[in-house]
Order: structure tokens, then sequence, then C-alpha cells
């Protein structure tokens, strides 16, 4: 279900598809919602060298705005009728670019609906990420591991062909209710044969010994093999009373 806001924004985006019928220049059209409530309109111009898609038209009518709000909700109509589309690659990948928090009105299932655009980019390329000094790096992990993480009871994890790097980090865990996120520090990266790793790296991980611990592997990692390499991420957090700041952890071999 969309909310009225976002079903006059419907709306406003077909009564101007629908004015324009018979314009084989202008057959899609769109509108998007800024901060303030206010919608811009916008309509697409065919050309042979391919003109511009109806949002980023719409994009450019809202930067003329006097005040330059950002966008929160777009959404795009085709003409003779056939209602909302969702929005092409490139629409979606400079949306992002604009406005990463921006949602977008697409038809589902069950009707229209209105998702975050990074739903629509599961597998973004965010430029931003390659700035210096962009934001840290995230390393996900299960919602079942965040009361052992807080507690300090976890404080390592094994990553396999799942690059990790030392220094600042946000530990995301993806719960049902949305990400919780538990700032740390990577202090030291482990390579070891899952063959080779012990009881002492099971306690760190917050299982309670080496059997326990290739159990969850195997779950994690269906199909892995004795000899693969994985990497040991040891980590500490403000909270934690955990420190492998100093040196490298002795990991014995069982």
């Amino acid at each position: 279900m969309i909310t009225d806001f976002e079903t006059n924004l419907v709306q406003a985006a077909v009564d101007l598809i629908d004015r324009c019928q018979g314009n084989d220049n202008h057959s899609v059209a769109a509108a998007a919602l800024d901060s303030a409530g206010r919608i811009h309109t916008g309509l697409n111009v065919y050309h042979f060298t391919r003109g511009p898609c109806a949002e980023l038209v719409v994009l450019g009518q809202a930067a003329a705005s006097s005040d330059q709000l950002p966008l929160t909700t777009i959404v795009a109509a085709l003409d003779g009728g056939r209602g909302v589309i969702p929005p092409c690659g490139r629409c979606r990948q400079v949306l992002f670019d604009y406005f990463p928090g921006i949602r977008v009105i697409v038809n589902s299932r069950n009707g229209l609906t209105s998702v975050p655009i990074i739903d629509l980019l599961p597998y973004v390329f965010d430029e931003r990420s390659l700035e210096p000094g962009a934001g840290v790096q995230k390393v996900y992990f299960h919602p079942a591991y965040l009361a052992a993480v807080r507690a300090g009871t976890k404080t390592s994890t094994i990553r396999f062909q799942d690059p990790v790097r030392l220094g600042p980090a946000e530990l995301v865990f993806e719960t049902d209710d949305g990400d919780v996120t538990v700032r740390a520090e990577v202090t030291i990266l482990e390579e070891k044969a899952i063959r080779d790793l012990s009881d002492t790296d099971a306690v760190r991980d917050g299982f309670a010994d080496r059997h326990e611990l290739l159990a969850t592997l195997e779950q994690h990692y269906p199909g892995i093999a004795s000899d693969a390499n994985v990497t040991l991420v040891h980590f500490v957090h403000p909270d934690s009373s955990a420190d492998f700041s100093e040196g490298t952890p002795t990991c014995s071999a069982t």
C-alpha cells in the first residue's frame, strides 16, 4: 500500500502523461515529492540519440526550484493508460547517486508500493565509497550473533572469500526490525586453513569448541573443503573487555 501523499504523486504523473496522449516524443511522465511536500513533474524527451528519461528531467526541474530541497519519493507513468513503471537501470543509478534515501513507487504483486531505491539496486555501485576518507567498512553478521558481540564473548569472525581490512568498521546485524550497527575496530587478520582451526579460535568466535565451529561453518559455506583458507577477523568495540590489539594470537591446530 502507499500513503495519501504517494497516491497524489502517482496521480500527478498519470494526469501529466494523459494530457500528452498521442505525442510520440513524450511517452513517460514522472513526478517527485520533495522534503517540503511539493511535487515536481517532467516528461521524457525521446530522440534517436537517446534523450533523457522522465525521472532525469524531474531531477533537473527540482534543481531549478528556488529551495532545491532533496527529493524523497518518485514515480513514473507510461502513456496509453499503462500506469506506473519502474525506472530503467541508468535512472536507478542516477537516483541513488543524487538521493540515496529516495523511495520509488513501483507495481508489485499486491499493487502499488513504495520501496527504497537501494532495493532496486541490491549490488549498487556507490562512487562515494571510492573517495578518500569515505565511510568505514561494513562487516555483515547474522543477527543471532548480536548479543554475543555486545557481551564481548564473540571477538572474532571467520570469513571465506569475503575481504575485510584492518581499521574502523561497522558490524551490521540485519534483523527483522532493521539493521543494528556496532562500531568496532578490526585489529588482526589471520589466514588459516579450516582444518587448522582450534578450540581457541572457536571460543573467540563465540562457540563452545572446534567441533561446534566447524558445524556452523558448514552451514554458512556448504561443501567447503577442509583445506580451504579462511580469514580470522579479530575485532574490539568500546563496550568489549577483550583486547587483541597487541600481537598476534597464538592458535594451536587440533
